[in-house]
């Protein structure tokens, strides 16, 4: 088997010579690699333009471009045979452009809304068509949704903050999401896709999420969009309480939530602060 050849982030070749007895496996993650460098370079691009920059032929460059679409990191032009980054390599980009956690920057807001809301504030981000719960701060009423854990998982729209990661996606791909997600829904029969997408219709026009008595009977919420500077949503703010404290203050408890997205939002656009040197100690 010949050698195989990927452009480099410098434009030129490098050559990766096969692993004895196991060529394919020693080269898959070059490939993939060399895939998400030439997209992240410049994108669009047609399969054949990806397939010429890679050094790969087209069967091998379109399995690898279908996988990578399956997981997020790649998604198809609408209306055109081009590819580009898709969703996860955004939300990537944006988790290296700062040096702390989005989880440890959002502490602060939850704080607050916890404490000002007394019920639990929580911060979410999109994983594939799932909703991945990074940090939490619960408040002082006695009655909390102890169901929304760190680390925990939803489908999109399956809560006030899973639905503020879904509505503000294309249009196109909240349809991809909803078909994805329907088997997944039997835990939660309230939600159907034609509450979703009402709910998300609704979203759009006041700019925040309610779900009440959906996801868990007798339980609510309200969440909002974080963005980047580009205008990309990366995250929710999101306030869970019983339903009744959420029909009272929906009003009140989004704009709360928005405030805190848009404070989030400045501390994810600001530029790292480097940590002070410490002064060395020469025994003097």
């Amino acid at each position: 088997m010949n050698a195989s050849t990927i452009t480099s982030a410098r434009g030129g070749r490098r050559r990766f010579p096969p692993e004895p007895g196991q060529p394919d496996k020693f080269n898959a993650i070059q490939k993939v690699c060399a895939i998400l460098r030439v997209l992240a370079q410049r994108s669009p691009l047609r399969l054949t333009d990806i397939a010429d920059a890679t050094s790969l032929n087209k069967a091998t460059a379109l399995r690898i471009l279908n996988s990578l679409i399956e997981e997020g990191f790649v998604s198809r032009v609408m209306g055109a045979k081009t590819y580009e980054l898709g969703q996860e390599a955004r939300v990537m980009a944006v988790g290296a452009r700062r040096s702390v956690d989005i989880a440890e920057l959002a502490q602060p807001s939850l704080l607050r809304l916890s404490e000002r809301s007394a019920d639990t504030a929580l911060l979410s981000v999109r994983s594939g068509v799932e909703a991945l719960y990074l940090a939490r701060s619960v408040g002082s009423h006695p009655l909390q949704p102890n169901y929304l854990q760190i680390g925990s998982r939803r489908p999109l729209g399956v809560g006030a903050g899973a639905l503020a990661l879904l509505v503000w996606l294309p249009d196109a791909e909240i349809d991809a999401i909803i078909e994805v997600i329907v088997p997944r829904l039997a835990k939660s029969p309230r939600i159907t896709p034609k509450l979703l997408r009402e709910r998300i219709a609704s979203a759009r026009k006041v700019g925040h999420t309610v779900l009440i008595d959906a996801a868990f009977p007798g339980m609510g919420g309200v969440g909002v969009p974080v963005r980047d500077d580009s205008g990309e949503v990366v995250a929710a703010l999101s306030i869970g309480a019983a339903s009744d404290r959420i029909r009272r203050r929906e009003a009140e408890l989004s704009d709360m939530l928005k405030k805190e997205a848009q404070v989030l939002a400045r501390a994810i656009a600001q530029p790292a602060r480097p940590h002070p040197a410490k002064p060395i100690n020469r025994g003097i």
